[in-house]
């Protein structure tokens, strides 16, 4: 009896072993090239942009990662080069019923960490809320990744030919420090939590280009601050953007819904000019207040569902 246990003790191992090497081997010879035209392609498809990765191999404990993606609009117009970006696409992870993503940028002296859970059948249903969302950064540069948002913005067929060229001419620098982690729950948001503390170093806001040619806002406050509990995200009021001529602060709070459409709303910005871009636009917080005492500053009562919010300007 015990020879026979210990044979099929052997057996047993034996096919545990191929089984191991078999994965090993088609782990290691798997076509990167193929799948990393076939990502690219799929990106490119779902969201309008050009996509095109550096590099694709395999990573270890069981997973593939890639490096030095390139992002274009489809005109040519814009582009983005991430080339210290590096992600890792979690294998092991769908053994539990999950999709893991992580990755990770290097630029400057700075460093982004970002790391993202779905759930298979979630995704398979078509959600694509994650289940885990986690950030943290340390001095990362913001410059290029804002840059390229406000060229889509101002190239885009519906961008507003009024305010485009305007746009245009606003530059955006800033190094990202703080973490954010959020464990969400769409099925049933009150299980939802997580806190978001993100600062904003260095902070400008550059105006001096023609035809804007004003005074470039240097922030001494960029913060946004929010965590989720009891199924609502609340918005911290210490959250905003101050600066000596311009400053945005907002707080309140959403209750999050199964359908997200359906969330509800209660927040409040509140928008401020000051000194010399109050006495050259404070005309225009008065005609959209409806008050020719406005002082430069505008308010801003949003109230109501996401999918139809009531905003009340004063």
């Amino acid at each position: 009896m015990a020879k026979q246990t210990r044979r099929a003790l052997q057996i047993t191992l034996m096919i545990g072993l191929f089984f191991v090497s078999f994965t090993f081997f088609m782990f290691i010879t798997f076509p990167y090239e193929v799948l990393k035209e076939a990502v690219a392609a799929q990106l490119t498809k779902e969201t309008g942009y050009t996509f095109r990765i550096g590099n694709m191999g395999p990573a270890l404990p069981l997973g593939f990662s890639g490096e030095n993606i390139h992002i274009e609009t489809q005109n040519g117009s814009s582009a983005l080069d991430l080339k210290g970006l590096k992600f890792h696409i979690e294998l092991l992870s769908l053994f539990t019923g999950n999709l893991g993503v992580s990755a990770q940028a290097l630029a400057g002296k700075g460093n982004l960490s970002f790391a993202v859970n779905f759930g298979l059948i979630d995704l398979a249903k078509g959600a694509v809320i994650p289940k885990r969302l986690a950030i943290e950064s340390k001095n990362f540069p913001l410059d290029g990744i804002i840059g390229f948002a406000i060229n889509v913005a101002t190239s885009s067929p519906d961008a507003n030919p009024m305010v485009a060229p305007l746009l245009s001419a606003v530059g955006v620098s800033g190094e990202l420090n703080g973490t954010a982690d959020f464990k969400l729950d769409a099925k049933n948001p009150v299980q939802s939590n997580g806190q978001a503390d993100l600062k904003f170093a260095n902070a400008i806001l550059k105006l001096s280009s023609p035809p804007l040619e004003l005074p470039d806002q240097v922030f001494r406050k960029a913060l946004i601050k929010a965590k989720i509990e009891n199924g609502s995200v609340v918005i911290d009021r210490t959250s905003g953007f101050v600066a000596d001529e311009l400053e945005l602060l907002a707080d309140g709070k959403i209750l999050l819904k199964p359908d997200a459409g359906d969330s509800q709303l209660d927040l409040k910005v509140i928008f401020r000019l000051n000194a010399g871009l109050k006495d050259k636009f404070g005309f225009l917080i008065d005609a959209v207040t409806g008050s020719a005492t406005s002082e430069g500053r505008l308010t801003m009562q949003v109230r109501g569902s996401l999918d139809a919010p009531a905003v009340t300007t004063f």
